[in-house]
């Protein structure tokens, strides 16, 4: 956060002669008085430092506060849950409001926006407090400098820029962001929904016969099914993706080498960086798993799967795929041959879900 906007001139006046002191240490987390259990002292939006504020909070003030924030959390799920689509998996609605991914889903979680007002709040207090102002002072400064008036983003009747009180304009600027990003989601084609489509068009359609793992009757592998279907389909491009994406982070970039029928099939493109390819693979794994959480045995079997037909073997188990041992050899090499014209197949169509910025 910066100084200046933070300490606008109606705060610093309020400070007094030590502003110009005052300020600088406030904004120094290492200045900071601190008890005889040191804890993170700046607060940040990881499970671990909520979790840990969490218990903190309960054991100072008491477990009926920390049960009375926890129906207030549930109540707030259910409300995002009929904002964001009574189809969204519950994990995915906690996971916007809570951060876990924020990278990723590209949205302004509520824990983020509470860690930036817990942020702005120990700043204002550090800073009267070291300009020698009581504890009544400086906490009635920091509720004053979080209900101060603020620009809206809106216009008034004269066309002037229109103010508010700060809490709620950044309330109201969070979530205006974030359904500003999901109207771009849905208008750049990279909802669920458009990633259930590109799951239900492979599986519908003759680029099914490219799945590289069959048995001699040419069954499905690992279900044993007559057909590919797009819940199998989302495991095999989460797998897939995913190894394209960490191939890339560990050998330097393309420069340092894709495995062949990646490099062929056109993923050392700018547009395959790690982090988009990763966000993309995820999206695919939910928008085809049938129940809320994919599923994990299927997962692994198709990640062994997939590095054995790229040349590792170490951990595949032929009697978890489906197959018997003597049945290995001619599997994986119809699987070789299949592997590079389905890797062409995702990177043609999965290009309209990467995001592009």
């Amino acid at each position: 956060m910066e100084a200046e906007a933070l300490f606008p001139p109606a705060l610093r006046d309020r400070l007094g002669n030590d502003a110009s002191r005052a300020i600088p240490l406030a904004m120094d987390p290492s200045c900071w008085r601190v008890d005889g259990a040191p804890r993170a002292t700046v607060p940040i939006a990881t499970r671990e430092w909520l979790a840990e504020a969490a218990q903190g909070l309960g054991n100072a003030e008491g477990y009926d506060l920390v049960w009375v924030l926890l129906r207030a959390t549930s109540e707030l799920e259910g409300v995002a849950q009929r904002l964001l689509g009574s189809r969204l998996p519950r994990a995915t609605v906690r996971q916007v409001l809570h951060g876990v991914g924020a990278r990723t889903l590209r949205v302004e979680p509520f824990a983020a926006l509470l860690v930036r007002v817990l942020k702005i709040a120990q700043a204002v207090y550090a800073a009267f407090r070291e300009a020698g102002h009581g504890h009544e002072v400086a906490w009635a400064a920091v509720a004053d400098r979080l209900w101060s008036p603020h620009p809206t983003g809106r216009r008034n009747r004269n066309g002037g820029e229109a103010l508010g009180a700060y809490l709620p304009s950044l309330v109201q600027a969070a979530s205006g962001n974030a359904r500003r990003r999901l109207r771009k989601n849905v208008e750049a084609h990279r909802t669920v929904d458009h990633a259930r489509a590109l799951l239900a068009r492979f599986a519908a359609s003759p680029a099914a016969s490219l799945w590289p793992w069959t048995d001699g009757a040419g069954r499905v592998l690992p279900a044993g099914d007559d057909a590919v279907s797009p819940e199998i389909a989302g495991t095999a491009f989460f797998t897939l993706l995913t190894l394209t994406a960490s191939e890339r982070r560990s050998r330097g970039g393309p420069s340092g080498g894709l495995s062949r029928p990646y490099a062929e099939a056109g993923f050392g493109a700018q547009e395959w960086l790690p982090d988009r390819t990763d966000d993309l693979a995820v999206r695919l794994l939910v928008a085809g798993a049938e129940q809320s959480v994919p599923d994990g045995e299927r997962l692994e079997i198709l990640s062994a799967l997939v590095r054995a037909t790229l040349g590792d073997r170490t951990s595949l188990s032929y009697e978890r795929v489906g197959i018997a041992a003597s049945e290995a050899e001619a599997m994986l090499a119809r699987a070789r041959e299949r592997l590079p014209d389905l890797l062409a197949w995702l990177e043609q169509n999965g290009r309209e879900l990467l995001e592009r910025t």
